[in-house]
């Protein structure tokens, strides 16, 4: 299944090796110098996200989800829930 343009209003970040700013996409913590929190790329909407906000993770890969994308079946696999 491919990311689509958009989900519920949101544009998605593309998909062609580029990466969004380092700032969590729901709590807008700078991830950039901030080396306490984990972090990673939403598989669903391509945006980062914090520790303290994803939705889950996958235990194989450590791929995360956004809290508003948990339930999309792109993060099927992020069965790791806080």
């Amino acid at each position: 299944m491919e990311r689509p343009d958009r989900i519920n209003g949101l544009k998605t970040y593309p998909d062609d090796g580029t990466l969004p700013s380092e700032i969590c996409r729901v709590c807008e913590t700078d991830l950039a110098c901030n080396d306490q929190v984990a972090c990673a790329i939403c598989v669903v909407c391509g945006y980062w996200v914090c520790e303290l906000c994803d939705g889950g993770t996958d235990p194989a890969t450590g791929d995360a989800v956004c809290d508003d994308h948990k339930h999309h079946p792109l993060a099927a696999n992020c069965t790791e829930y806080r």
